[in-house]
């Protein structure tokens, strides 16, 4: 266990520190989410056809959930023990978590790969309908996602916040739209769903490219600046990574099911026009989830770095920032949402106001989910990830469950109810979790109580 007063002051507790890395990383955010909503705009703009619209939001729904279930938990394992091995000063583990994390990333990318070929090879035009070229698309550009995931997750645990977010927020969503519109201008047609995700998956290979370069150039500086060569905790060694990743991946896997499978039923049972509308409506929800996605991409290293210290006191302290952190913001946020929903989803097209009603059922979501607090956040950065999978899989089976009974009766609203019922079902039994086995409460409710009693 480390003396908490050597670890670095990045990590530790601090109002100011929280401040500047959170304005930072918010900024960053705000603009990615921004700019990925003016490339939905454009996208709907330029398509043209609500039908098209949907079959790429079919796709890209696919890529990511492929891409991020090929993380394996893999990811967030390495950025929290890289975080512990930064408040030991260890730059060579650091390194060695590196290569043995993208080692084994680089196994699991095979799979989809392997579908596709499988797909390419047996699967014919004939028997696939709509979603064949499509599901082949995604396939062979979901290892790119994966390892943007990897750099992004590496990335923050050393606070290189900008360099974390800056390549799939901003410049991933505005090199789509260039491509996107080079397209329509040069062929002078509107391009087909499949088409775009072909960009979509383009633009992601060269963000990926180019962080991984930055990232390789940084991190080869701070290896020559330290030459330790320590070996790390048995806790944190690279072997440990796969095994801690697990918990993680299972997780990770209901997560990914509760978040894409609304898309992807919804274009089965509802067709693609009513998916489209979904995606649209969940691209502006997504403003609202903004507050917890940074102050978890803020908080995350200095949560695994104080309890790898064993400061109790900093890690109530971070939970207790992060709860008010994203609740105030988040709530200012959707209420501009709410008021504003039918307008703000008629940028896409007279076609999608009807998607209005969906919006503000998926913003009342996401408000639910910040209530509870950085419930996930505490529990696996603190060594507790072998008590989430049970949570979320059984929230997982309550979300697809309530998909198959509202989707044919009420198409997407009935998936944005059903959002709202697993999130529920989750959040809730976290937020007991995290006080039981962590000993920390995680909602702004349980600071403002324990402040009347310290008065």
């Amino acid at each position: 266990m480390t003396d908490p007063r050597q670890v670095p002051k990045k990590y530790r507790y601090s109002k100011r520190g929280f401040l500047r890395r959170g304005v930072l990383a918010g900024g960053i955010k705000f603009g990615g989410l921004f700019s990925i909503f003016i490339l939905q705009v454009i996208i709907a703009r330029i398509v043209g056809d609500t039908a098209q619209y949907g079959i790429y939001a079919w796709g890209q729904t696919l890529l990511f959930m492929v891409g991020t279930m090929a993380c394996a938990g893999i990811p967030m394992v390495t950025g929290r023990f890289i975080a512990s091995m930064s408040a030991r000063h260890n730059e060579q583990a650091i390194s060695a978590l590196i290569r043995h994390g993208a080692a084994l990333l680089l196994r699991i990318v095979l799979l989809p790969l392997a579908v596709a070929a499988m797909l390419w090879l047996f699967w014919g035009d004939s028997g696939g309908g709509i979603y064949h070229d499509v599901a082949l698309i995604a396939l062979v550009f979901a290892p790119a996602v994966t390892y943007s995931f990897f750099l992004r997750d590496i990335s923050r645990s050393r606070q290189w916040l900008a360099l974390a977010l800056v390549p799939m927020q901003l410049l991933r969503p505005w090199l789509t739209a260039a491509l996107v519109f080079l397209c329509w201008r040069l062929v002078t047609a509107s391009p087909s769903g499949e088409q775009v995700l072909v960009m979509v998956g383009v633009s992601v290979f060269a963000s990926v490219a180019l962080h991984a370069l930055i990232y390789h150039k940084l991190h080869t500086t701070k290896v020559r600046e330290d030459q330790s060569g320590e070996d790390p905790p048995e806790e944190f060694a690279p072997q440990k990574i796969f095994s801690t990743a697990m918990p993680v991946f299972l997780t990770r896997i209901a997560g990914q099911i509760i978040r894409y499978s609304n898309v992807l039923l919804v274009g089965f049972l509802a067709g693609p026009a009513a998916a489209g509308a979904y995606f649209a409506a969940e691209r502006l929800a997504n403003l609202a989830s903004i507050p917890k996605t940074v102050v978890s991409m803020v908080n995350q290293p200095s949560i695994a770095a104080s309890h790898a210290s064993g400061n109790k006191r900093d890690l109530q302290l971070l939970a207790t920032q992060s709860a008010h952190g994203s609740l105030w913001t988040t709530l200012s946020i959707s209420l501009v949402l709410v008021f504003f929903a039918e307008p703000m989803i008629g940028l896409f097209g007279k076609e999608f106001q009807v998607a209005s009603t969906i919006l503000i059922i998926l913003v009342a979501s996401g408000i639910i989910s910040v209530i509870s607090g950085p419930v996930m956040d505490i529990l696996i950065m603190t060594g507790n990830q072998t008590r989430v999978p049970v949570v979320m899989m059984f929230a997982a089976a309550t979300h697809v469950a309530a998909l198959a009974l509202l989707v044919p009766s009420y198409g997407a609203t009935g998936a944005a109810i059903a959002t709202v019922i697993s999130t529920c079902a989750s959040q809730f039994w976290l937020m007991y979790l995290a006080s039981k086995h962590a000993g920390i409460a995680t909602t702004v409710l349980a600071s403002l109580g324990r402040k009347n009693r310290d008065g």
